[in-house]
């Protein structure tokens, strides 16, 4: 009888240490797996592959607190990016710069842009990380040396080690790009006016931000966005390409001598304007942190003339694009210069889309998003805009030269975040190129491919004079067949990117 008992004893003693042996591997096996689901597959690195690996490294750290708690730290950085991972995809060159130049008013919209849904996936991440950090270790002085060697042969060339090496490298490009715009704004521009006979007494050049052309009724998309540009009169190019997909990279490679990678900041289209005889005015509803702080800022700081609305963020305060028009009034009122260039640069459809209304009614409702709705409601606001514009040059009688481009297109889509920068496709490079002109009393479609790295060369034949550096183009003569953008990282073909389908 006693034996059975020792035997039933033994039993139970057996199958309690199996369920603590259980337990334990549960406590950090459960957590591991979360992780590997997680942190790869919304920091942009999707595909089997990358959990497993994730998972096996996890595994393989456990056994010497070296790799282990270098581990949990690094993917505990790497969940950071999840918010941002979620709606972009991996990390690149364009978002680094983005951080870089991010500002409160930045970061608040964003997070306000953030479903909760992303949170929550971020926030389980760095639990599971917690409670692998606390249940995972199972360090074995025996092995130590072999599950180390181990863990660096498996991490060579991992996705934690690219995403960590492509963010060092970015920023440090960012920096370096940061660094050199003060630099570069210190030395002189070299142009030199070979022929000019100026057309137009005022050349206006509205700057706008994030209009995806697909999306303006005045090229055929089916809600009517701007029902004044459907039949003004003035010239309408449906071909034109923004150079880069946002506005750090793309303006000096629009405003400024460019290759399409390298930009020449001192030879700006503000140093050209002047150079010409005409009297710059940079109006900016954008924000202001210093001269040298962004490329726009560095370009305006060349004009003789500047107001910037908000000093500070861009979000400083909710001043309206609409303050522009008053600036606009008063310089051509004024008649105290013989010839004006005045560039307006608006803060247009960027996201918060709905903050960018201050009022203005929202007329659409294609879209349980209302985000996309704001979108559409920020483009008819634009259409208002460039009548009143319009307007203001009409009534004072005088020539005028009104010309208006986007400076990149955005992703637009039903997603959580359905209105957002991006480089992967033609919408974040298809913008509208507008050109009004007192001598123009036509609405004129035309198809002619450009690209924005050819603005200067079209300002410059619009406004009527030529220089050495950038020859004035016709929109024919600036036309190329195969037009490359730049990504971020790459001059790459347009015409290979793919399609995004356009929200009706």
């Amino acid at each position: 009888m006693f034996g059975k008992l020792l035997h039933l004893s033994g039993v139970f003693s057996h199958t309690e240490d199996k369920t603590i042996a259980i337990r334990k591997a549960a406590a950090w096996m459960t957590p591991a797996i979360i992780i590997s689901l997680i942190v790869p597959l919304n920091t942009g690195y999707t595909g089997v592959s990358n959990c497993i690996v994730t998972f096996t490294a996890l595994y393989l750290s456990r056994k010497n607190p070296l790799t282990f708690y270098f581990s949990c730290t690094v993917l505990f950085c790497l969940s950071l990016y999840i918010p941002i991972g979620y709606s972009f995809g991996k990390i690149s060159y364009a978002y680094v710069v983005s951080a870089l130049q991010t500002n409160s008013g930045e970061s608040l919209e964003f997070i306000r842009g953030t479903s909760l849904n992303t949170w929550l996936l971020m926030f389980s991440a760095i639990l599971s990380i917690y409670l692998f950090a606390r249940h995972g270790q199972d360090f074995d002085k025996k092995y130590r040396a072999i599950y180390f060697i181990a863990f660096i042969l498996i991490n060579l060339n991992t996705w934690p080690k690219r995403m960590l090496a492509a963010t060092t490298a970015y920023a440090l490009q960012a920096n370096s790009a940061l660094a050199s715009l003060e630099k570069n704004s210190a030395v002189a521009d070299n142009f030199q006016i070979i022929s000019n006979r100026k057309k137009y007494k005022n050349v206006v050049i509205v700057i706008g931000e994030s209009v995806a052309r697909d999306y303006l009724s005045v090229y055929g998309y089916p809600h009517n966005t701007t029902p004044w540009l459907n039949t003004a009169p003035g010239y309408f190019y449906t071909h034109y390409i923004s150079a880069a997909p946002n506005t750090f990279l793309s303006l000096p490679r629009t405003l400024t001598i460019s290759d399409g990678i390298k930009t020449e900041e001192n030879n700006s289209i503000v140093a050209l304007a002047k150079r010409a005889g005409f009297y710059t005015h940079w109006i900016s509803n954008q924000g202001f942190l210093g001269e040298y702080d962004t490329p726009s800022t560095v370009i305006a700081s060349k004009a003789q003339h500047k107001v910037f609305f908000k000093k500070g963020d861009y979000n400083t305060n909710s001043t309206d694009d609409m303050a522009l028009l008053d600036e606009l009034q008063s310089v051509v009122n004024s008649n105290d210069y013989t010839h004006n260039a005045v560039f307006l640069h608006m803060i247009g459809s960027h996201p918060d889309t709905c903050s960018r209304l201050n009022g203005f009614p929202v007329s659409f409702d294609i879209s349980r998003r209302q985000q996309l709705n704001c979108y559409l409601a920020t483009l008819h606001k634009l259409d208002t805009f460039l009548e009143r514009a319009h307007h203001i040059l009409e009534q004072r009688g005088e020539s005028y030269a009104l010309i208006y481009f986007s400076d990149h297109g955005m992703t637009v889509d039903e997603s959580e975040r359905p209105v957002r920068h991006a480089a992967d496709t033609r919408q974040n490079f298809n913008v509208p190129l507008f050109v009004f002109t007192s001598d123009t009393k036509k609405h004129i479609i035309d198809n002619t491919p450009i690209s924005a790295r050819k603005f200067m060369s079209l300002f410059e034949w619009i406004a009527g004079f030529d220089s050495d550096k950038v020859p004035a183009q016709s929109p024919d003569e600036a036309s190329e067949r195969n037009i490359m953008v730049f990504d971020g990282e790459h001059l790459v073909p347009y015409n290979e990117l793919k399609d995004n389908i356009i929200i009706q």
